[in-house]
């Protein structure tokens, strides 16, 4: 459908995002965590691209970003602590993904190298997220401590991980497939889609924090509009 089928997609999510968080706000972010980050291992440049010229997009960009998206969100309205929490078990369901595919196509069709490159992608992105994200938190609680802009400190914080990421992931897609053609089209592609992404991270937590402001949080943005 093309690149604005990605555009549209990308306003999709993050609307969803921010409805599905005003009900269970804590359980949602963790629901939705997981299951964007299993899943942006499994769709991306490579299994699912989407052309727009030369550039390169997938929807990995808008579901990579959801999942720091929320945990953020979640260092912001519940701790750090509860942040890491939820990023340790994401990266629990990251390597039980990756051991699972790798023993059920194993037990299909015998061992095939593929599948164990496959299962490393899995674990190195999994590196890449710890790193990325225990780098980020760190960043958050220093720029918050700093008084820094909220709306900042979050488009800095995802900013920094997806760098981090990224440099993990595609160093390792290199080290085991080759130098790739059209990497600097794939990443101008990815960080495009990323910075658009984090415009509309920035927007949903306005609206959060704002106007539909999740169950449990009300009298917190109460509180900060009388001071």
């Amino acid at each position: 459908m093309g690149i604005w089928f990605w555009f549209v997609l990308a306003i999709g999510f993050f609307a969803f995002i921010t409805i599905i968080r005003k009900w269970h706000d804590n359980a949602m972010l963790y629901t939705l965590a997981i299951g964007f980050a299993i899943n942006a291992n499994i769709f991306h440049a490579f299994s699912a691209p989407i052309y727009a010229g030369a550039l390169v997009f997938s929807i990995d960009s808008i579901l990579y970003t959801g999942f720091m998206f929320c945990v953020v969100i979640s260092a912001i309205e519940y701790g750090t602590r509860n942040a890491k929490i939820l990023t340790s078990s994401t990266i629990a369901a990251i390597l039980l993904s990756a051991a699972i595919e790798f023993l059920a196509r194993t037990s299909s069709t015998g061992y095939q190298t593929q599948y164990l490159t496959n299962f490393f992608s899995y674990f190195f992105s999994a590196v890449g997220t710890f790193a990325g994200v225990w780098i980020m938190l760190f960043a958050f609680e220093k720029l918050k401590n700093k008084k820094v802009n909220i709306y900042l400190n979050i488009t800095i914080c995802i900013l920094i991980s997806s760098i981090i990421n990224s440099s993990i992931f595609y160093v390792f897609t290199i080290l085991t497939t080759g130098l790739i053609d059209n990497l600097i089209y794939i990443l101008i592609g990815s960080y495009i889609g990323k910075i658009f992404c984090i415009g509309l991270c920035t927007i949903s937590y306005f609206i959060s924090s704002h106007y539909f402001i999740p169950k449990g949080l009300e009298e917190k943005y109460k509180k900060n509009k009388r001071t």
